[in-house]
């Protein structure tokens, strides 16, 4: 049964599972604990005055049932905000979803349709030196279709296959008419071979780009068989991935190895794992955009070819609240792709990003804590190094060299919920115009100062019916930018309230 989505804000849920006890009565019987309510909806609303924020979502849910589950799903988060000495910054996020499954015996068959539509502006370019007035001409938007179908199979007897199908399609289309469609399937078959567990991924995805100067077509066909194994202290997978790539009628056949394996060393506290893996990554439009929506309509594209990529580490747990996570790894990158800003039409406003590829290898370090006590307190550290190392380009543009992310939930007696979050993005390096003549556009590395985002949130649960939140969001007031040219909003908080209607 698919539930309404976790939420930073929301109502105090229960666990649907029964717990037993033995009935003070002759002769003794287990006696289910009744189970909790379930609601059909959640309404949350909130609004953030110093940029104009409003924001509220839906989430719409049968109840328990052991024949079908279905529901709807709707956001709005959106701000008409104009910061200094830029274009205007306002943005919509729309997004809408409906789902449904049905249980069968011994399948599950489910879909959903997923729509979104985001509004953005290209808002990078000083106002004190173009004054543009009229947002649509900085205007962008992107809007997508998505529906889906599974079947999943549930037999419980090891000599037959167990079957998981997914069929995907999407439309994703533009404010300057660019349009790309992709219908992928994937497919899992699993099943036992003597005491080992077969696994057999497929996949064919193809999808289709149209834009104003070019059209790209691209099959992807790939074939995972791996094995796993287990013994009393370890835990192994071993297969191979076999891809094809049909690029616009350019033709490549890639092999990638697939290991993952770990040995518990002492009771679950010290397990070293080590593994090898690669894949081809698929830079697509919605890819593309989803990571960066400054992107130029009209970028290059090319697959990403993961070479391999070893690693190694060591987690464990310390105690019963305490878990660990420790990890080495080192790839090599066939055309990794980097955004800089797009300089090539001398009479724009240098507000838009293209993408460019470079062979690039890349060593990560990374480590993860994390402590939970009960209900009461998450608590969850991590961070990442990274050391890029381009072939060809000076510096690994818009890549950051390390990230940290601290989250901390305490909860009240499930009466009054506090939640703190800082992120800590470090340098990173853009390429920037420093020059230019009638002909030619000149520029160099420009290095971005590491950023820091911190956010405080509370919420006041009055009733299991009805919530009252306040969120504070950039509390040291930073003007940083993610993206060159594009800062971000300063303080600001928003106000709002959870209920539930029905």
């Amino acid at each position: 049964m698919k539930r309404i989505n976790n939420t930073t804000y929301g109502i105090a849920s229960n666990p649907l599972f029964p717990k037993y006890e033995v009935a003070p009565i002759k002769p003794a019987k287990m006696q289910n604990e009744p189970l909790s309510k379930l609601y059909r909806s959640l309404i949350k609303l909130g609004y953030g005055p110093i940029y104009n924020v409003p924001y509220g979502e839906l989430w719409v849910n049968s109840v328990r049932s052991r024949e079908e589950a279905y529901g709807a799903h709707y956001k709005h988060f959106s701000s008409m905000s104009h910061l200094k000495n830029t274009g205007y910054s306002g943005f919509v996020d729309n997004e809408a979803e409906i789902f449904g499954k049905k249980f069968y015996k011994k399948h599950t068959l489910s879909g959903e349709f997923n729509y979104k539509r985001n509004r953005v502006h290209y808002y990078g370019f000083d106002t004190t030196m173009n004054h543009i007035t009229d947002k649509n001409y900085t205007k962008q938007y992107y809007q997508l279709f998505e529906p889906v179908v599974r079947l999943q199979s549930h037999y419980t007897d090891s000599n037959k296959i167990n079957h998981d199908i997914r069929l995907a399609y999407y439309n994703l289309g533009d404010f300057y008419n660019s349009s790309e469609n992709n219908i992928k399937l994937n497919t899992e078959l699993s099943t036992y071979i003597n005491k080992e567990h077969l696994h057999v991924k497929v996949l064919a995805d193809y999808y289709n780009h149209k834009q104003q100067k070019d059209t790209i077509n691209d099959f992807i066909f790939s074939l995972n068989p791996y094995f796993e194994a287990n013994g009393k202290k370890w835990h192994a997978d071993l297969g191979l991935n076999a891809t094809v790539d049909a690029f616009n009628g350019n033709t490549k056949f890639y092999f990638y190895p697939q290991l993952n394996a770990h040995y518990d060393v002492y009771e679950n506290i010290i397990v070293p794992y080590i593994g090898a893996s690669g894949g081809l990554i698929k830079n697509s439009f919605r890819s593309l955009s989803n990571e960066n929506p400054f992107i130029n309509p009209n970028v290059h594209y090319a697959n990403t070819h993961n070479k391999y990529n070893v690693f190694g580490g060591l987690r464990g747990n310390l105690s019963s609240t305490t878990s660990y996570d420790a990890k080495v790894s080192y790839g090599q990158y066939d055309s990794l792709h980097f955004f800089v800003v797009d300089y090539s039409d001398l009479t724009q406003l240098d507000n838009k990003y293209k993408v460019i590829y470079d062979n690039t290898s890349l060593l990560n370090v990374s480590g993860q804590v994390k402590y939970q006590y009960k209900e009461k307190i998450h608590f969850i550290a991590k961070g990442n190094y990274y050391l890029y190392s381009p072939k060809n380009l000076e510096r690994a543009y818009h890549k950051p060299d390390f990230d940290i992310t601290l989250s901390t939930i305490y909860n009240l007696k499930s009466k009054i919920i506090i939640k703190a979050d800082v992120f800590v993005i470090g340098n990173q390096w853009a390429l920037t115009k420093v020059g230019e003549n009638s002909e030619f556009v000149f520029t160099e590395s420009k290095l971005l100062n590491n950023l820091i985002d911190a956010n405080l949130g509370a919420e006041y649960r009055y009733s299991k019916m009805l919530s009252f939140f306040l969120k504070f969001n950039n509390i040291a007031n930073m003007r940083y930018e993610r993206w060159e040219k594009y800062p971000t909003q300063r303080f600001n908080f928003m106000i709002g309230l959870s209920f539930i209607p029905f």
